[in-house]
């Protein structure tokens, strides 16, 4: 019925001192009182007819737990496939630690709390000996977060210059291009579409080929994309064929840049 970081919306029908039963697509649910924005805020206490988004905590409670605070949803959503993921591609361990607000301030966005639990978990470095997660602060710019983003800009900016046709997912001028991943051999690289107003969370996945025009986009999030990549359930035209470049025991293999820069 509810997985723990299932995400819906949910409907108060009754209210305690100790919290809030809610409806969730015709199942109940509970929000302890902490788990409200109301608590230690100014923000109304819950009334019966509210309507929220909430996140499953514990989906093992009768009833199950849902938490409606802004920050639990965040962290579920960085949960969401990283857990399976971590399951499937054990992390290595050792990876460095990140200035993040650094970071971001430098690249002048907020980054998707997935990709920040994945450089937490992993570093930068290679899944299934193909697909490169960028980090920030990576020794080799070509795989470094922030000096790929300055450099893609430019790039792209050069193309669209020279006549080459723009994806219409970037028609509107005030969509963005931050790349976060890319394709070893084939060249492809891998960005996040950043639309103003829309959470880092919620970003989706565009690919751009690395010997050509083709764009392809995906409505998932980076560590999504990743997952299925390795699971050998993506979609992704460029990465469909994998099982001809890639042995069935590299494909959950992840390899670190400390490992792979040590060679």
């Amino acid at each position: 019925m509810f997985a723990d970081h299932h995400e819906c919306d949910v409907v108060v029908t009754a209210v305690a001192p100790v919290g809030a039963l809610v409806d969730a697509d015709g199942h109940e649910g509970f929000i302890d009182q902490a788990k409200h924005p109301s608590w230690g805020s100014d923000t109304p206490r819950a009334e019966v007819g509210d309507r929220m988004r909430a996140v499953v905590l514990d989906a093992t409670r009768e009833p199950p737990r849902f938490s409606a605070l802004p920050s639990d949803i965040r962290i579920a959503r960085s949960l969401r496939h990283t857990e399976p993921l971590e399951r499937l591609c054990p992390a290595p361990g050792g990876a460095r630690a990140v200035d993040w607000e650094a970071v971001e301030a430098e690249l002048g966005v907020a980054l998707p709390s997935d990709y920040k639990r994945l450089v937490q978990r992993y570093g930068g470095g290679e899944f299934a000996d193909m697909l490169w997660l960028l980090e920030p602060g990576c020794p080799e710019a070509m795989y470094d977060l922030v000096a790929q983003t300055e450099e893609r800009e430019e790039i792209l900016a050069g193309l669209w210059e020279g006549g080459e046709p723009k994806p219409s997912e970037l028609h509107d001028e005030t969509v963005r291009l931050v790349p976060w991943g890319y394709m070893e051999g084939g060249g492809h690289v891998l960005y996040w579409l950043v639309r103003p107003g829309v959470e880092p969370e919620e970003w989706t996945v565009i690919l751009n080929e690395g010997r050509g025009p083709l764009w392809e986009a995906h409505p998932a999030s980076c560590s999504q994309f990743i997952l299925e990549v390795v699971a050998g359930t993506t979609t992704s035209f460029y990465f469909t064929d994998e099982d001809d470049i890639v042995a069935p025991e590299v494909r959950t293999r992840f390899s670190s840049n400390k490992e792979i820069f040590s060679r």
